[in-house]
């Protein structure tokens, strides 16, 4: 009888035990498939469409080797066509050279003077007449000297500059007459405080040791320059020197551009120039 019973309840765990396997296998087993296959083939993400003003800037960029009237007018067509093209920075850059260049260039900048030695001439005087600066013409005209010659014929600009100084993006950036004409990235820039400061050129000083010493001076070339601002004393100064035991130079306070950069923005300002810091 025991033997009997015992029979009996392994055949119907083997019914039951063969049951559940078999639901495993059609339900269960089956709906892990269907996981496994619907990860398998994700939805691909879309390719982003390209911005079309970096294709025509690209295009236009054989042109912007030479520094020509074309040039410019080019860039700021394309400027003014792609504000916020990924390219404008470098779009800026471009319009930026070709403007120092054509600055020096009389048809490209008729606003500017050409004028003519005369007897008893000099930069000073011919800066005074023209409403200019010595330090400008010398560096418009590319002089190695102070000393002129009678008939001897000179640019005499006329720049109306302001400066824009952006703590964010960490640049300078000079208008002439309000018209965009450079940008210049700071090497470093120290200004207290995040509100904007209108401010000006309170001066533009060059030094050696403690004695000012004035344009055309023989110590003039080895002066120490800087701008002098209004806003809290802060300066605009050439990225200082290295030291002779080859460690890093120590930034100063203010902004400190590179010493061609400097020189430029150096020579194009004047006291009471416009200062904006944003």
């Amino acid at each position: 009888m025991f033997l009997k019973s015992l029979t009996i309840l392994l055949l119907v765990g083997g019914i039951l035990g063969g049951s559940a396997y078999f639901l495993h296998e059609l339900y269960y087993k089956d709906k892990k498939l269907d996981v496994i296959e619907e990860t398998a083939t994700p939805t691909p993400t879309p390719e982003p469409t390209p911005d079309p003003s970096i294709a025509a800037f690209e295009a236009m960029k054989p042109a912007l080797a030479q520094n020509t009237i074309q040039a410019r007018d080019a860039v700021l067509q394309f400027l003014a066509a792609h504000p916020n093209s990924p390219k404008s920075a470098e779009a800026r850059a471009v319009l930026g050279r070709i403007n120092l260049a054509l600055y020096r260039d009389p048809a490209a900048t008729p606003t500017n003077i050409v004028y003519t030695v005369k007897k008893g001439d000099s930069l000073v005087r011919i800066a005074a007449q023209n409403k200019s600066n010595a330090e400008l013409i010398y560096w418009a005209n590319g002089l190695s000297s102070i000393n002129l010659q009678i008939g001897q014929q000179l640019l005499v600009p006329q720049f109306e500059a302001a400066l824009v100084v952006d703590r964010a993006n960490s640049t300078v950036t000079i208008f002439n007459n309000g018209e965009f004409f450079k940008d210049y990235p700071a090497v470093s820039l120290q200004i207290a405080g995040t509100s904007a400061i209108e401010t000006k050129v309170v001066d533009r000083m060059a030094r050696k040791g403690e004695a000012r010493v004035p344009f055309g001076h023989k110590d003039y070339g080895d002066s120490e320059r800087f701008v002098l601002l209004g806003a809290g004393g802060a300066t605009i100064k050439p990225t200082p020197a290295a030291p002779a035991d080859g460690s890093a130079p120590v930034m100063p306070s203010g902004i400190v551009l590179k010493p061609e950069d400097f020189s430029e923005i150096y020579v194009l300002v004047k006291t009471g120039t416009p200062v904006t810091i944003n």
